[in-house]
């Protein structure tokens, strides 16, 4: 075949069952290698001239990174969609004369008109939880698609995020004669009490005996001997007197409308899944709460900023840390004992080998930006971030890769979805993800078939006592949520999702 690398053996498993079938699931756990896997398959496909062209939609960040590993394993044309529109239409023609045309789902909408032009045959979703949500415009768009195409592929590491609902949704693009109608799906495989919410699952033998034909599965204990040996820390770090002080106001604030909220909604109520529902009000004022806590517990600096913005203009930064700044609840919070405990960390690491890179994210764009202000002078590093381009995050991915000075790579999630970091042997969460799904891809850059070390060691900071601490617990517990419904760990039961009572106990009884 025209395919010029090496597959391992259950790539090479997986490669034969895609080019069998032509519509998969392909759920290799994050650093398999999917993406050279896919490639095999199409290129056996293009020499037997089952398909003329494949259509690659991926996150706006893994488009050059898909380029780049076409011309890696093959000497097949390929094109990415990218730049203002009178680029994208030049673009598009030269799509005709190649086989792969590597667009974002953000593209592909504008530029819907040039794509009925050319003949797709063939199609991949990269990171198939675009597709996650059954109601979401581009979920619906993507799918409209996937409709006129005989081939398709979904590649996902890990096709729940939040809910069992995302695994129905991606099956409906890949083949929704599978699990059938939603709601057969629904009374099939998951009990909800009264407010909608899952509470258990049931069937899930049947489950997988359903999935069994369309998707191939390989975790993390599957290829272990293949991966390098993950060692997980967490490192809890303690308040200063101010900033416990403050913290405290801000948790009985938020207790207070938990508690409220309680009063017409019931303990059960889920924030996530009733979020901008009837009473949006109430949950927005509890949002806010909750996330000047987080902004606190990271930097009391990125509640200062939040406030700026907002008394700048009002349609940007929070109104609720406007409130608090001017209330003098931060006046005396000057020090943030996690971003000192942090650099503190990483230094360490960079004297201990000169050859040891770190990987660093954290959940709020601005605090990237602090990050690196802290680390001037100590070591090179490079951001990347929502916000940059394409083009951008590939020079900030290369520049990592082969500049030995450049020991440092601060993401936010925009850099959790696809991107190979094998040059690293640490990744910290400087803080969490509410997603377990994105926890896993975060720490999946550097735990890679392709990684540079025997070892890597992956680092969580939370802040003594915090609501960091129930986050931290609830992502594991939507982990083994997950296992249930994709790796066969039958322990189905148990809170997923943070709701007004769970939230509520964890705050009157945590201790800064």
């Amino acid at each position: 075949m025209a395919f010029t690398g090496t597959l391992y053996p259950f790539q090479e498993e997986a490669y034969e069952t895609m080019c069998d079938r032509g519509q998969m699931m392909l759920c290799m756990v994050m650093g398999a290698g999917k993406t050279p896997t896919t490639i095999a398959t199409l290129e056996t496909m293009f020499e037997k001239d089952d398909i003329s062209r494949a259509l690659i939609v991926v996150p706006s960040s893994l488009k050059y990174q898909w380029l780049s590993e076409i011309n890696r394993f093959t000497t097949s044309r390929a094109v990415v969609i990218d730049g203002a529109p009178k680029a994208r239409e030049t673009l598009w023609r030269a799509a005709i004369s190649c086989k792969y045309v590597v667009v974002n789902v953000e593209m592909l909408q504008r530029d819907l008109e040039y794509l009925d032009r050319i003949r797709i045959d063939a199609m991949v979703i990269d990171e198939a939880t675009l597709i996650k949500s059954p109601s979401a415009k581009r979920s619906r768009f993507l799918k409209r698609i996937g409709k006129t195409v005989p081939y398709r592929y979904a590649l996902t590491g890990q096709p729940i995020e939040n809910r069992p609902e995302e695994l129905f949704s991606i099956m409906e693009f890949v083949d929704p004669s599978i699990l059938g109608g939603f709601t057969l799906f629904d009374r099939t495989f998951i009990v909800r009490d009264s407010w909608g919410k899952a509470v258990k699952y049931r069937n899930l033998n049947t489950l997988h005996d359903s999935l069994s034909d369309v998707m191939i599965r390989k975790t993390r204990e599957d290829i272990q001997d293949q991966l390098p040996e993950v060692v997980n820390t967490l490192v809890p770090v303690p308040f200063d007197v101010s900033g416990a002080k403050a913290y405290k106001s801000i948790s009985s604030d938020l207790l207070k409308k938990i508690h409220d909220a309680i009063g017409k909604s019931g303990r059960g109520f889920d924030l996530w899944r009733h979020y901008n529902a009837a009473g949006g009000e109430a949950q927005g004022e509890i949002m806010a709460r909750l996330t000047v806590l987080r902004m606190l517990c990271d930097n009391p600096e990125l509640v200062r900023a939040s406030a700026r913005l907002y008394d700048e203009s009002s349609d940007k930064g929070s109104a609720y840390a406007s409130t608090i700044v001017k209330a003098g609840w931060l006046k005396s919070v000057t020090r943030s004992p996690k971003l000192d405990a942090v650099v503190e960390y990483v230094i360490n690491i960079l004297d201990e080998d000169p050859n040891n890179k770190v990987v660093l994210f954290s959940f709020f764009r601005m605090n990237l930006q602090l990050l690196r202000l802290a680390f001037y002078g100590k070591t090179e590093s490079v951001v990347f971030m929502g916000g940059m381009s394409s083009q951008e995050k590939d020079a900030a991915k290369q520049q990592f890769a082969n500049d030995p000075s450049t020991r440092l790579f601060l993401s936010s999630d925009a850099g959790g979805y696809g991107v190979d970091l094998p040059m690293a042997n640490h990744l910290i969460s400087y803080d969490l993800p509410w997603s377990a799904g994105k926890l896993d891809q975060r720490e999946s850059r550097i735990i890679r078939l392709s990684s540079e070390f025997p070892h890597v060691t992956v680092t969580s900071f939370v802040m003594r006592g915090s609501i960091e601490e129930r986050q931290y617990e609830m992502l594991q517990e939507k982990r083994l949520i997950n296992r249930a419904f994709i790796d066969k760990g039958y322990d189905a039961q148990g809170r997923y999702e943070i709701t007004l009572g769970s939230l509520s106990d964890f705050l009157s009884s945590s201790e800064v």
